[in-house]
């Protein structure tokens, strides 16, 4: 049996019933719940909330932490403070809410079929109903994130601190940052939104807003989220990540031998299986202009 923290869930509540329904759902859909914990931040003054998760047996490792001060809209600090507390040997962070579920039997076993996917370990995983959404501009990053947001501890540690309201759309700026840097660059793309088609989620989304007292406060926190201050921060993020990959591809060049090139033959399919020892690439063709190339990549994941 598996052992060691791989995935780690970090979400704020204050609803007992909800954590409680949360807990039961991820405890009935995992194969191997050792590997999970769960950090939870509950109101300051919420003692029953603290004593329900201190004095109960649960299947999984649960920690909470009675730090939360303020309304919905300071969430983005107690996330912040929550992912300082992640296990040190964990591979993913899951930041969702109280009222999510999952459908799909042995969701972790799946997800970590992904894992090193990318021998950086610099990606994020997309579970939500916007998996396959482009975004075309930071408004949609802020307004419509993928609300089920799945990163890889090393994507975590690389954005740091969040600076406004909310985590998910905060990383949706930064990714959205990522894949426009050197877009027309057709040797190297930063492209590490990945959309799962094999986990199915209960349908969740933002409830409307009626109250202009919250309607007001949302406006604030959407301020700040499209302020050039913010946006400024998301890219400059964006940057300091696409440095590591970069830097990691070029030190895998340096360091990799190269053990076979397939020759280009028109009409003929290769196969390439990847392994945490292998790295494949392609390298830049040289054409004559009244020639084209056109190939079709597929990607399985096995």
């Amino acid at each position: 049996m598996k052992s060691q923290v791989e995935i780690s869930i970090i979400l704020c509540s204050n609803k007992l019933d909800n954590f409680e329904n949360f807990i039961n759902n991820i405890e009935a859909t995992v194969k191997h719940p050792n590997i999970i914990e769960i950090l939870v931040a509950c109101d300051i003054e919420d003692k029953d909330f603290l004593s329900f998760c201190n004095n109960n047996n649960f299947k999984i490792k649960v920690k909470c932490f009675n730090i939360y001060e303020g309304d919905l809209y300071n969430q983005h600090k107690m996330m912040s403070s929550l992912l300082s507390y992640v296990h040190k040997d964990s591979y993913y962070v899951l930041a969702m809410s109280d009222d999510m579920r999952f459908d799909t039997k042995e969701w972790d076993e799946k997800i970590l079929q992904y894992k090193h996917l990318f021998p950086d370990d610099i990606f994020r995983l997309r579970l939500g109903w916007r998996k396959h959404f482009k975004y075309s501009d930071y408004w949609q990053c802020v307004s419509m994130p993928e609300n089920i947001d799945v990163c890889t501890k090393k994507w975590r540690n690389l954005v740091g601190e969040i600076p406004c309201f909310s985590i998910d759309s905060y990383n949706q700026n930064v990714m959205f940052y990522l894949e426009n840097i050197d877009k027309f660059n057709n040797n190297f793309r930063a492209t590490r939104d990945i959309a799962v088609e094999n986990i199915k989620m209960q349908w969740h989304d933002a409830a409307s807003v009626d109250d202009r007292i919250i309607l007001k406060k949302m406006l604030k926190a959407w301020n700040i989220s499209t302020s050039y201050k913010t946006q400024l921060i998301a890219s400059n993020t964006a940057n300091k990540i696409y440095k590591e990959i970069r830097s990691y591809s070029e030190e895998l060049d340096e360091n990799f031998k190269e053990t076979i090139t397939l020759p280009f033959k028109k009409k003929n399919l290769y196969c390439f299986i990847k392994s945490d020892l292998s790295w494949h690439s392609v390298k830049k063709l040289d054409i004559p202009d009244n020639q084209t190339r056109k190939s079709i990549n597929i990607n399985l994941n096995i």
